[in-house]
């Protein structure tokens, strides 16, 4: 029995592990882009960190850097033949204390769609209609690019080690359930006039879709855009 039992955890876990799954949302069904649009991309906030066989995380720089460089070229590349022209902005070069205070703010309001929207829990006050919003400030993230949306992007993941890949086995032997990686993706479509999230993706990477390796981050990046509107 606890072969048998170890041997469906084992499977559990692989077929969880090949499945990617995205997970969209809109303020609206009547959204209509503004014509002539441009699109302000922000460099993705990547942190990527290996799983160790103690349980334990570490951040990898290294990753976390490659993923970034790797999902901001996956973004150009798919966004360049869309109806909405694209300009690319460092979130890092953000500095004077308004924007700054923006893209934190921004930043809180992404993480409680994050919360409530895609992991399960619910606001009292927003049972009907999926709404969030940074406020008409918002038009401050543009700069002066006269862009009228910006795609914010944050991307988190665990890749396990070798050791905690031996770890797993072990326990799934003894019947226990594995601790393992994974790795997605968050993207949020801001309406900058307005300051209303206007579609979000959550995309959960399947094999195939390593953010840290060029060609895969395009195939990761695809199925976060999907229905994309713009």
């Amino acid at each position: 029995m606890r072969n048998y039992i170890a041997s469906m955890i084992i499977a559990t876990t692989l077929v969880l592990g090949a499945c990617g799954s995205t997970q969209t949302r809109v303020t609206t069904n009547t959204f209509a882009p503004k014509p002539n649009a441009v699109t302000m991309i922000y460099t993705p906030d990547v942190e990527l960190s290996i799983l160790m066989a103690t349980g334990m995380t570490e951040t990898r720089a290294d990753w976390s850097k490659a993923g970034e460089d790797n999902i901001t070229n996956s973004l150009k590349t798919a966004l360049a033949d869309r109806s909405s022209a694209i300009v690319v902005r460092d979130r890092n070069d953000v500095q004077s204390p308004r924007e700054l205070q923006l893209t934190k703010l921004t930043d809180a309001v992404m993480q409680t769609s994050l919360r409530y929207d895609y992991r399960g829990q619910s606001l009292p006050t927003h049972k009907k209609r999926y709404s969030r919003s940074i406020g008409p400030g918002a038009s401050l993230l543009a700069g002066d690019s006269g862009a009228q949306y910006s795609l914010m992007v944050t991307a988190r993941g665990r890749y396990q080690s070798g050791g905690k890949i031996a770890m797993n086995i072990a326990m799934a032997a003894l019947g226990n359930a594995p601790q393992v990686g994974g790795q997605t993706v968050y993207a949020a479509l801001i309406d900058l006039e307005s300051g209303d999230i206007v579609w979000s993706n959550l995309a959960t990477a399947a094999p195939g879709q390593d953010m840290r390796k060029p060609a895969q981050a395009d195939r990761l990046v695809n199925s976060l855009l999907k229905d994309f509107p713009l």
